[in-house]
């Protein structure tokens, strides 16, 4: 078919002009604008924002002989959002993106600083690494979702969502944006100046798969490629800087002082279930304030065994004993007292 990108951009442009020129701010496109390659890679229309409830009727879709066309509102609350690297689709649109007509220089401006905002966010060494980790975390959510899935077609679907956003991580933490949104993904690594070397081999696998297990399995993988990937990446705090308020330890302590007396009863009672959760809640406790306080690896949950419930207890009597000679040697004060009186005599 004849080519028609100039025609469109100039009717769009017209259109604005004519009848919404109060209702709009920007017309934007991009070169190519998520053609096939073997079309012509000409300035397209691709995205709007409009600045009243009137301008949204200017958004069209409408196909011409085979070629499918949209023109879509996105409004400046949700720019921002995209600047501010929330929506990970969406960032090659709005870094690629030129404005064709524009209501005022001032609007143009706008929308400039916006990208630039952006483009120098995504510079930030600060932001990077968070920015990452919370794509993974949501790739892990879609993960834990698609487990339940029984349908091939949902789960292929699902793993495609996920690689999305691991790619993205991936991306963020190297600085930069997928240039093509959700296409040409693997590509799309080689331009990066630190990557999963196995990423693009098991995403292949992956694509390969035509059993549901598998797909899992391949999605799975590469998370933890990512995961470990960045793991590695993260910076190391430098700790001879850092001291800890051990004070802070010891009211931890003596909040969970009972949570310890609760799990000895009922270890001692060999009630599994309830060792089971209170050591569950001890685990997160423990995990929480490892870092914090520059311990060792307090490993209580490997030792459940609902039918030797003694050795659990155990387990759990030498973290305590552990962590109350860490406060002994740091010399911070405890408020332990041997009777009510003794209690009641230093709290008047």
């Amino acid at each position: 078919m004849k080519n028609i990108d100039k025609e469109l951009v100039e009717w769009a442009v017209k259109k604005i002009q004519t009848k919404y020129k109060e209702d709009v701010s920007l017309l934007v496109g991009q070169i190519g604008g998520g053609k096939i390659p073997t079309d012509e890679q000409n300035m397209v229309f691709d995205f709007f924002v409009p600045i009243t409830d009137r301008g949204n009727q200017l958004a069209c879709t409408f196909i011409i002989e085979d070629m499918g066309y949209d023109l879509y509102p996105i409004s400046w609350e949700r720019l921002e959002r995209i600047a501010n690297i929330e929506e990970p689709r969406m960032i090659f649109a709005f870094a690629k993106g030129e404005v064709i007509y524009a209501k005022s220089q001032e609007e143009k401006r706008r929308f400039d600083n916006l990208k630039s905002k952006m483009l120098l966010k995504l510079q930030e060494k600060s932001f990077q690494m968070p920015k990452s980790l919370e794509f993974l975390e949501t790739a892990q959510e879609i993960f834990q979702t698609m487990l339940f899935d029984q349908s091939l077609c949902h789960t292929r679907k699902a793993a495609g969502g996920v690689c999305c956003y691991l790619m993205n991580a991936i991306a963020i933490v190297n600085g930069a944006y997928l240039e093509s949104g959700y296409m040409n993904l693997t590509k799309e690594l080689h331009k990066m100046k630190d990557y999963p070397c196995e990423f693009e081999e098991t995403f292949m696998e992956m694509l390969a798969e035509n059993e549901i297990d598998a797909v899992k399995e391949k999605v799975y993988e590469l998370i933890s490629l990512t995961r470990n990937f960045l793991m590695r990446l993260m910076p190391v705090e430098d700790k001879k800087d850092f001291e800890p308020n051990y004070e802070d330890l010891v009211m931890w302590y003596q909040e969970m002082r009972y949570t310890f007396r609760r799990l000895s009863y009922y270890t001692g009672i060999n009630s599994a279930e309830d060792s089971y959760l209170l050591g569950c809640y001890l685990q997160i406790e423990f995990d929480a304030i490892q870092e914090d306080f520059h311990l060792r690896k307090m490993d209580l949950l490997s030792a459940f065994d609902q039918d030797h419930l003694s050795e659990f207890g155990k387990r759990a009597e030498e973290i305590e004993e552990y962590i109350i000679k860490v406060i002994a040697e740091s010399s911070a004060r405890s408020n332990r007292y041997s009777t009510f009186e003794e209690f009641a005599r230093d709290n008047e």
